[in-house]
């Protein structure tokens, strides 16, 4: 999802040195020089959109975008624009004047990239895509020093109270966030960070690494909830933090008066908590499996209704989970490991 998301926003700067951002099937030595597929589906204004390209680290050999009216009775798919090796087609009135552009977009630059990135009225479409896009891929939140994150509490109204609101409810004793400006030896000013706890300063970097990445974290929530519509993406959301601080947050998500702006959460976890009829709907909830080949399939628990006796509503999923009913469980090694 990074390279996809990456080479979307970047691709129009390509040179014809530069090589795209694109890691093979690794697993497989057939597989090992073949092209590589990304598809995304996005809702917009009434519309859903189909975007995807294929690519290998030299160039881009297709590329697409339709659409359909979201509605029940729409199912036909109606093509903007699409592309094989350097032929790029745009298709229908209200985009014939982009095949101007067909000519000067390069082998390595995405049409979506180029034009998301134009002010040409016809191209409006496309630069409302690539800029949900860019907002979906705003934070990479574990790989960036505390620092970067003190801006943003300096700077929104609002974050530094709501953070506290929401810390204070696992613990209490934090009793206030400040964000203060030091120079350091080379005279540069920084940005230090401190917790107060019974009125002495405690700098973050020694508090526990669980709200350590709260700190950085809540910025992401507190603009997705309340500043921007957005998709926050998180790998291994439940790692360093309490099981009941993932579920606080998953459901800040699912609360329509919390989440003003209709933000989405889209996050990885081992932890079975959020296995809970309560918490998430089928349809929500989705495994992923990986074969002895190294390939990965992801699936729905909503899928099994079609193919094994209904899951009910009610039943434990996390216990039918580790008992093996859904699959997506590790090996089981002969010798006794795992």
């Amino acid at each position: 999802m990074y390279e996809m998301f990456a080479n979307i926003m970047i691709s129009h700067r390509f040179s014809e040195n530069d090589g795209w951002l694109t890691t093979p099937f690794l697993y497989d030595h057939e597989l090992s020089d073949k092209p590589s597929e990304f598809e995304i589906f996005m809702a917009l204004e009434g519309y859903e959109y189909q975007y995807g390209f294929v690519v290998t680290s030299e160039k881009i050999h297709e590329e697409w975008l339709h659409r359909r009216k979201l509605s029940k009775n729409e199912t036909k798919w109606s093509p903007i624009f699409e592309r094989e090796e350097d032929n790029i087609q745009f298709n229908g009135k209200a985009y014939e004047k982009l095949t101007d552009f067909a000519d000067i977009i390069g082998e390595k630059t995405l049409v979506l990239s180029f034009l998301g990135n134009q002010s040409k009225k016809t191209a409006m479409i496309f630069k409302d895509i690539y800029n949900w896009i860019v907002t979906v891929f705003r934070w990479n939140v574990d790989e960036s020093d505390t620092e970067e994150w003190a801006h943003f509490y300096m700077n929104y109204d609002g974050l530094k109270d709501a953070f506290l609101d929401f810390l204070n409810e696992f613990d209490p004793l934090v009793e206030d966030i400040i964000v203060e400006e030091e120079m350091d030896r080379d005279g540069k000013m920084l940005l230090r960070v401190f917790t107060v706890h019974n009125a002495l300063k405690v700098p973050l970097e020694i508090e526990s690494e669980g709200t350590q990445k709260l700190f950085k974290l809540y910025v992401a929530i507190f603009v997705c909830l309340k500043l921007a519509p957005s998709v926050l993406i998180y790998d291994e959301l439940d790692s360093q933090i309490h099981p009941l601080i993932l579920r606080r947050i998953v459901g800040m998500f699912h609360d329509k008066e919390m989440n003003e702006m209709g933000s989405q959460l889209i996050f990885t976890s081992h932890n079975l908590i959020v296995l809970d009829n309560r918490e998430l709907r089928r349809d929500e909830i989705w495994f992923v499996e990986k074969d002895e080949r190294g390939f990965t399939t992801a699936y729905s628990l909503d899928s099994f209704k079609s193919t094994e006796k209904e899951i009910r509503s009610d039943m434990s999923y996390g216990k039918h989970y580790l008992a093996g009913r859904f699959g997506a469980i590790p090996y089981a090694n002969p010798g006794g490991g795992v």
